[in-house]
C-alpha cells in the first residue's frame, strides 16, 4: 500500500485513553454543562427582552394605589394569569402550592431556571450531519415517564412453565378474547384502498372483458358462416338428398364448434376479468398501506413499540451481566481521575441489569440527509468534492485547512438513519435489597486510607433521552457493519445511593456520595451527546472479534536530524567572560497536538550542533482525520527555566505520504525555521532528511504460507475470488428501483474493500514476510481472569479456602494494573483496577520495532499497594520471533509466572511490516552493552602518547586499560585488568558514542593528549566487528558530542575488537537503581531468567517433555543470559558464587554461616515473592521510605541538568 492510498483512505478510529484523548472528568463535564446553559439562558434574555418592558409596566399598574375598576381587575388579572399558567405548564402544577407562588416574578425565575436546565441549543447531527436542536433531559421529564410493565413471566398472562398448565378457564378465555382483539386491530393496520381509483379501474376491465367477449363470438360466428359456405361450394353436390343430408350433418358439425368456442371464451374472459380485479384489488390494498405508512412518517408519527418492548422485557433478564463490563469500566475511569484527596480509590464490584428492560417509546425512520458529506472543523457542511479528496482546502487559501471534524466523517457505502426515544422508570418501592435488585444497579466501593471499605449499593430510578443511530450496511452477516451513536441532549438519570451494612451512615445524608456518582454518570454520558458521537463496529462485535486484527497505524514517518546553523542564540553572553550561545536540541511532534513524541539529545554551548540522530513516528487515522502537520522544533535547553523556542518547521503529514520524493523513500531537505506567529521569520536553518513509508502489501512468501484461503497463492487468484464474490452479492442490488443501469461505482467499491479485508486476513494468517523486518506492533491487553494472591500466612489461607472460586471482588484481593516493556524500556501502563479478581482493561498500545526477529515483550502485572513497593504479580515473556513464527496475529491466554500471585492474561498481538528495508546497523535496541576485547593496539604510535593509559568512556559508564610496552618503537599494546573483556553499559546506543581517550598525568589531574570516537550506530547487534579507528588530537568534548566527520588532527590508527549486547545487563546495575521504572525492569528480566532456569530443570528431571522448548529459550536472550561482563558484574546471582555452599541435606549439613550464605545467594528471588525478610510489612515500607529518599536525592542532583522533552511512559489517564 502506498502513501497516496494511506493519506486518502478514511478510517473511523476510537482512541483508547491517552494524553490526546483523556479520560473524563466530572469537573470538565460541570465546567461544560454550566457554559452551555448560561449560553442557552443568555439567547432566551435576549428573545424575552420585549416581553420584560410589558411584564414591568403591568407590575407598576398593579402597584398603583389609586382607584380602579373592579371589572378591569379582574380581566387584567385573568389575562396575565392565563398567559404564566399557559408558560409553565408542564413544569409544576401551581394548585396545590401556596398562594405566595403565584407570583409572576417567581414563576418567571422558575420559567428561567427551567430553560437553564433543558439548554437548548442547535448542534450538527453527528448521523445526519444536518443542524439539529436539542436540550438536556430535566427531572420533570423524567417523572412523567410512566412505570415498565410487570416483566415478562411475573403475571398469569406471560406465565410459563408450571404456572402456564394451572392457567384457568376463566383466565383462558380473557387471553382468548385479547388474542382475537389484537388479530382484529392488526387488521386495521391496513387502511381501506381508494374506492374512486378501484371504482375506475374495474369499470374499465369490465368495458375491456366485454367488448373482447363480443368481438370474439361475432368472430367465431362469422367465421363458421364462412367455413360452412366455403365447404359446402367445393365438396357437397349440388341438388338431391345426398347435399341436403349432407348440409345438414354440416351444419351441427358447425354449430356444435362454434358454440364450444363460444362457451370456451365466455369462460376465458371470465377467469381473465375475475384475475384482474383481484390483483388489482390486492396491489390497491398494499398501496394503501404504503400510502399510510409515507402518511405517518410524514406526520412525524413513531413506530408501534409494544411488541419490541415485550421481546426485549422477555429477553433483559436473560442477558449476561459481562456484557456490561465495558460501561461499568467507562464509569470506574471517570469517578477514579474525579476522586478527592479524601477517596484512595474507587472500584465498581458489580453491575446487574435488573429484571426491569430498557423502554423503547418510539422509532422513526429519518431521512439520509448530509451523511454522505464530511462537515468541517468549523462546523459546516463540506461539498462533495471536498468529502471526497478530505483534503478540505478551500480554493484560494494556502495556509489555512478546512479539516474534518471528529466524527463527521462521511459515509461511505448503503445505510438508514434511525431515532430512538427510550426510558426507564423502577417499578420498586420496598426497601429491602430483594427488591432493589430487580433494578438496575451498581454495586461501588469507596476506599478511605487506611484501606477502610465503604460498600454503596447505586439502583438506577430512571432514565429518560433520545438518540439517533446510523447503521452501515454490508452484504456479509450480520448485514451491519459500523454504528454510529449520539444523544440528542443529556439524558437525564436518576439514581439512589443507600448504605448495605445496617450500621453504616446513611449515603443519603450524605451529599457529596450520591451527587459524585451522579455526576460521574452525567460525565460519562456526556461524551456521546451531539455533536460527539460513538462509532462501533457491530460486525466484529456481534461475531465476538474483538481481538487486534490490524495496526491503528497506517504507517511511520522515519526523520533524520542531521545539523543546524546560522540560528539564534539562547542564552546571551558575558563581556570579556562569556561569548553568546545555545544548548540546541530538536523536537518532533505534531503541530496540533503540541506535544513532542521524540527528541534529540543536548549539545551544550554549540553553534552548529551535529545530531544525526533519526526517529520513528507512526501515523494514524488520528492524525489523518485533522489533517495534522508535522513539526520540528528547535529549543535551547535551559537549566532552572523554560527552554527557549529557536524556531520551528511544519509539513503537513498528506503531503508527505502522496510526494513522490518522499513516499517510500528519504528526502534531504535544507529548511528555514519560522516563529510561532504565522508569516515571522527566524534566523538559522536545519539539514534532515524525512521519509513516509506504509505497510507491505501482501508478498508472494506471505500467499505460499497464509491458511486463511490455502486455494489462494497468486493475487490474480484473490483478485478472480474477489470479483465473482462481489458480483455474486451485489446482483440483486445492482438494479435498484429508480436505476436503469448497473451502478458500477458501487461494485467497484465493494470490490476494493473486499480486497483489502482479504488481503488484511491472509496477512495476518502468515508470518511476517521476509526481507522486511522493521514495522509496527500492536498489542491490547483484554482482561485477567482468576486473579489472586499466594497465601504465606496459614492462618489466612486456612480461611480463604473457605470461600468461593467466583468471588470476583472484595478484601484481600489484589489492585492490580499492566506494564508493557519492549526491548527493556517500560513503554506502555494502564490503570489500577481496584481489588478485583477478574480486571477489565482492553487497553494497549503500538510501536514501532526495528527487527521484530531480535524484539522481546514483557507484560507484567503489580499489586498497588499503599506505604510499599509495588510487588510483581506476574509476567508474560513474549520473544517475537516466537510469537509470530506460524501467523502475524496471536490471541490467547497466557499464565502469569514469578511473582506473587497467580492468574491468566487474555492478550492480542499483531505485527504489519512496513517497507522500510533500513540498514542492519540501525535495527539494533537503544539499552545494551559494548565489549571490548582486552587487548587493543596501535601501530607507528607517537611517542607522546605510548605510556598513555586508555579511558574507555560511554554516556554511563567508564573502563581503563594500560600499555604493556610503552617503550617499544612499533606496535604498542594495551591490556585491561586481569585480561578480561571490558563491558561498558550503554544507555541511548543510537544517540551516543564510544570515547577512547589517551589519557596523561597532569598537575591538576589527568589531561587527554588524543582520542578516537566510535558512534555506536554504526555497528551491528551481536557480532564482534573488528575497527580500526582514527586517532585524533582536538576538541575532546565537541567531538564526543558532536557527530563529525573530522575531529581534528589525525595521528594514528588504533584497532580493537568490539561487541554489542542489546539489552540490559549487569554493568547496568549501579545505574538503574537510581531510576525506579528500571528498578522494575531489572526485576522482571532477573524474573525471566529464574522462569528459565526453573523450565530448564523442570526438563531435565523430566516434568516437562523437552520437546516443548522453544528454540527462542534455547539461544542466549541477552535479558535473560549473562552478558561478557567480567570485571563489573555485580550480579548477587551468579552460580559461582553458591557451588561451595551446603545444599542442606544430611549429608552436607548448613550451619548458620552458611544459612546466611545460601540466604543471601537467593535473597532476590525470594523477596520478589514476599518471602524470607520481606514476608513482613515493616521490612517492605522501611525498603519503600528508603527508595522514597533515593528519588528525592536524585531529583534534587538532577536540578542544574540540561534535558531534552523526551516523552514519558504512555498511559491511559
Amino acid at each position: 500500500m502506498s502513501g497516496k492510498d494511506d493519506a486518502e483512505e478514511h478510517r473511523r478510529y476510537t482512541a483508547p485513553y491517552s494524553a490526546r484523548n483523556p479520560i473524563p472528568t466530572i469537573s470538565k463535564y460541570r465546567e461544560e454543562r454550566a457554559a452551555r446553559q448560561e449560553e442557552a439562558l443568555h439567547k432566551s434574555n435576549d428573545v424575552e427582552e420585549s416581553g420584560t418592558n410589558e411584564y414591568l409596566s403591568q407590575q407598576k399598574s398593579r402597584e398603583d394605589p389609586g382607584p380602579r375598576p373592579e371589572s378591569d381587575d379582574t380581566k387584567q388579572d385573568g389575562i396575565d394569569k392565563g398567559h404564566d399558567d399557559e408558560e409553565v405548564e408542564g413544569i409544576k402544577d401551581t394548585s396545590q402550592i401556596e398562594g405566595q407562588s403565584s407570583d409572576p416574578k417567581k414563576r418567571r425565575k422558575e420559567m428561567k431556571k427551567h430553560r437553564k436546565e433543558r439548554a437548548e441549543r442547535e448542534v450538527t447531527d453527528p448521523v445526519t450531519h444536518l443542524p439539529v436542536t436539542i436540550h438536556d433531559f430535566t427531572d420533570e421529564a423524567l417523572e412523567e415517564v410512566g412505570v415498565n410493565h410487570p416483566s415478562f413471566g411475573t403475571t398469569q398472562r406471560t406465565a410459563t412453565g408450571l404456572d402456564g398448565k394451572n392457567k384457568s378457564r376463566t383466565q383462558l378465555h380473557k387471553e382468548h378474547k385479547d388474542i382475537q382483539q389484537s388479530h382484529d386491530a392488526m387488521g386495521e393496520l391496513f387502511p381501506p384502498p381508494d374506492f374512486d381509483a378501484l371504482r375506475l379501474e374495474m369499470a374499465q376491465i369490465s368495458k375491456r372483458g366485454v367488448t373482447f367477449g363480443l368481438a370474439a363470438i361475432a368472430t367465431v360466428i362469422t367465421g363458421t358462416f364462412s367455413f360452412e359456405r366455403t365447404l359446402r361450394e367445393d365438396l357437397l353436390p349440388v341438388g338431391g338428398w345426398a347435399s341436403a343430408v349432407g348440409g345438414g350433418m354440416l351444419w351441427i358439425v358447425l354449430a356444435a364448434g362454434c358454440a364450444a368456442s363460444v362457451w370456451f371464451l365466455i369462460v376465458s374472459v371470465r377467469e381473465w376479468m375475475a384475475n384482474k380485479i383481484n390483483n388489482i384489488f390486492q396491489d390497491e390494498v398494499w398501496d394503501a398501506h404504503r400510502r399510510g405508512v409515507i402518511k405517518a412518517s410524514k406526520n412525524h408519527d413513531t413506530e408501534t413499540t409494544v411488541w419490541l418492548n415485550s421481546l426485549l422485557g422477555s429477553v433483559w433478564p436473560l442477558i449476561n451481566p459481562d456484557l456490561f463490563a465495558s460501561l461499568a469500566d467507562t464509569l470506574e475511569d471517570v469517578m477514579q481521575a474525579s476522586l478527592p484527596k479524601l477517596i484512595r480509590m474507587v472500584s465498581v464490584e458489580d453491575i446487574g441489569q435488573g429484571s426491569e428492560a430498557l423502554r423503547i417509546l418510539g422509532i422513526r425512520w429519518l431521512p439520509t440527509g448530509a451523511a454522505a458529506r464530511a462537515v468541517g472543523e468549523d462546523g459546516k457542511l463540506m461539498s462533495a468534492e471536498q468529502s471526497d479528496n478530505d483534503t478540505g482546502k478551500k480554493d484560494g487559501e494556502t495556509d489555512s485547512t478546512n479539516t474534518i471534524q471528529d466524527g463527521m466523517e462521511a459515509e461511505e457505502g448503503d445505510f438508514i438513519n434511525l431515532e430512538v426515544a427510550f426510558a426507564y422508570r423502577t417499578r420498586s418501592s420496598s426497601k429491602s435489597l430483594r427488591e432493589r435488585t430487580k433494578d438496575m444497579h451498581l454495586y461501588l466501593a469507596f476506599y478511605l486510607p487506611g484501606n477502610i471499605k465503604i460498600p454503596v449499593w447505586v439502583d438506577l430510578q430512571g432514565i429518560i433521552g433520545t438518540m439517533r443511530m446510523r447503521l452501515q450496511l454490508t452484504p456479509d452477516p450480520p448485514f451491519f457493519a459500523l454504528c454510529t451513536i449520539t444523544f440528542l441532549g443529556q439524558p437525564r438519570v436518576n439514581l439512589s445511593c443507600v448504605p448495605l451494612s445496617k450500621h453504616a451512615i446513611n449515603i443519603m445524608d450524605v451529599p457529596f456520595i450520591s451527587n459524585f456518582v451522579q455526576a460521574a454518570v452525567d460525565a460519562a454520558m456526556a461524551e456521546y451527546v451531539a455533536p460527539k458521537s460513538l462509532t462501533l463496529d457491530l460486525k466484529d462485535m456481534l461475531a465476538g472479534d474483538d481481538f487486534k486484527k490490524d495496526t491503528n497505524a497506517v504507517g511511520v514517518i522515519v526523520v533524520n536530524i542531521k545539523r543546524g546553523y546560522d540560528f539564534k542564540m539562547g542564552d546571551s553572553g558575558i563581556p570579556l567572560v562569556k561569548d553568546g550561545s545555545s544548548d540546541p536540541y530538536v523536537s518532533v511532534g505534531w503541530a496540533k497536538f503540541g506535544k513532542p513524541v521524540w527528541s534529540t539529545r543536548v549539545l551544550e554551548n554549540e553553534m552548529e550542533p551535529c545530531w544525526d540522530e533519526t526517529c520513528f513516528i507512526l501515523v494514524t487515522p488520528q492524525e489523518l482525520n485533522i489533517d495534522e502537520r508535522l513539526r520540528i522544533q528547535l529549543w535551547d535547553s535551559d537549566r532552572l527555566t523554560a527552554d527557549d523556542d529557536l524556531g520551528r518547521i511544519e509539513v503537513r503529514i498528506k503531503d508527505l505520504m502522496k510526494s513522490d520524493d518522499t513516499n517510500g523513500r528519504m528526502s534531504t531537505r535544507q529548511d528555514g525555521f519560522r516563529a510561532l506567529k504565522s508569516g515571522d521569520n527566524m534566523p538559522g536553518k536545519l539539514e534532515w532528511s524525512v521519509g513516509y513509508y506504509s505497510k507491505t502489501r501482501i508478498q508472494q512468501d506471505q500467499f505460499d504460507r497464509q491458511t486463511h484461503d490455502p486455494e489462494i497463492r497468486t493475487m490474480e487468484q484473490l483478485k478472480e475470488k474477489v470479483d465473482k464474490s462481489c458480483e455474486r452479492k451485489l446482483r440483486e442490488t445492482m438494479l435498484k428501483e429508480g436505476k436503469k443501469e448497473q451502478d458500477i461505482n458501487e461494485l467497484e467499491q465493494q470490490k476494493a474493500q473486499e480486497l483489502k479485508t482479504e488481503q488484511d486476513a491472509m496477512i495476518i494468517s502468515a508470518p511476517p514476510p521476509e526481507g522486511y523486518p522493521s514495522g509496527l506492533f500492536s498489542i491490547q491487553i483484554h482482561n485477567i481472569t482468576g486473579l489472586e494472591l499466594d497465601r504465606l500466612n496459614k492462618r489466612q489461607a486456612s480461611n480463604d479456602a473457605e470461600a468461593t472460586d467466583e468471588e470476583d471482588a472484595g478484601d484481600g484481593l489484589p489492585s492490580a494494573y499492566c506494564t508493557i516493556i519492549l526491548n527493556h524500556r517500560k513503554t506502555f501502563k494502564t490503570r489500577t483496577k481496584p481489588q478485583n479478581a477478574k480486571p477489565f482493561y482492553n487497553a494497549g498500545c503500538e510501536r514501532f520495532v526495528r527487527d521484530w526477529r531480535e524484539a522481546e515483550v514483557f507484560v507484567t502485572v503489580r499489586d498497588a499497594r499503599l506505604k510499599e513497593d509495588d510487588p510483581l504479580m506476574g509476567i508474560v515473556h513474549l520473544p517475537l520471533a516466537e510469537l509470530f513464527r506460524e501467523r502475524s496475529q496471536v490471541m490467547g491466554f497466557w499464565p502469569l509466572s514469578g511473582g506473587i500471585g497467580h492468574g491468566r492474561i487474555r492478550l492480542s498481538m499483531v505485527w504489519r511490516s512496513v517497507q522500510l528495508q533500513a540498514p542492519r546497523s540501525l535495527l539494533g535496541w537503544q539499552y545494551g552493552t559494548i565489549e571490548v576485547q582486552p587487548t587493543v593496539t596501535v601501530d607507528n604510535c607517537p611517542k607522546d602518547l605510548r605510556s598513555s593509559k586508555l579511558k574507555f568512556r560511554t554516556s554511563i559508564s567508564a573502563a581503563k586499560m594500560y600499555t604493556e610496552d610503552g617503550n617499544s618503537q612499533g606496535m604498542v599494546t594495551w591490556k585491561s585488568k586481569r585480561d578480561r573483556p571490558l563491558a561498558l553499559a550503554v544507555q541511548s546506543r543510537y544517540s551516543s558514542c564510544l570515547s577512547i581517550a589517551f589519557r596523561d598525568k597532569g598537575f591538576f589531574g589527568d589531561d587527554t593528549a588524543a582520542f578516537s570516537v566510535l558512534w555506536l550506530k554504526d555497528i551491528v547487534d551481536e557480532e564482534e566487528t573488528e575497527l580500526e579507528l582514527p586517532i585524533w588530537k582536538g576538541d575532546f568534548r565537541r567531538a564526543t558530542a558532536c557527530c563529525l566527520k573530522e575531529c581534528g588532527e589525525k595521528l594514528g590508527t588504533i584497532k580493537l575488537k568490539v561487541t554489542f549486547w542489546s539489552g540490559l545487563g549487569s554493568a547496568h546495575s549501579r545505574w538503574t537503581r537510581r531510576d525506579e521504572h528500571l528498578r522494575n525492569v531489572v526485576e522482571v528480566i532477573e524474573t525471566a531468567r529464574d522462569n528459565l532456569e526453573a523450565g530448564r530443570m523442570e526438563r531435565e528431571v523430566g516434568i516437562v517433555d523437552s520437546e516443548g522448548e522453544s528454540s527462542g529459550a534455547a539461544r542466549r536472550p541477552p535479558s535473560i543470559g549473562s552478558n561478557s561482563d567480567s570485571s563489573s558484574s555485580s550480579s548477587s546471582d551468579s552460580d559461582g558464587e553458591g557451588s561451595d555452599i551446603p545444599d542442606g541435606s544430611a549429608g552436607n549439613k548448613q550451619g548458620p554461616v552458611d544459612q546466611l550464605r545460601d540466604y543471601r545467594r537467593r535473597d532476590k528471588r525470594l523477596h520478589r515473592q514476599h518471602r524470607g525478610l520481606m514476608q513482613w510489612k515493616i521490612p517492605r515500607t522501611a525498603k519503600w521510605i528508603k527508595h522514597k529518599f533515593d528519588r528525592v536525592g536524585d531529583k534534587a542532583s538532577s536540578v542544574l541538568e540540561h534535558s531534552s522533552k523526551q516523552p514519558g511512559i504512555e498511559t491511559e489517564v
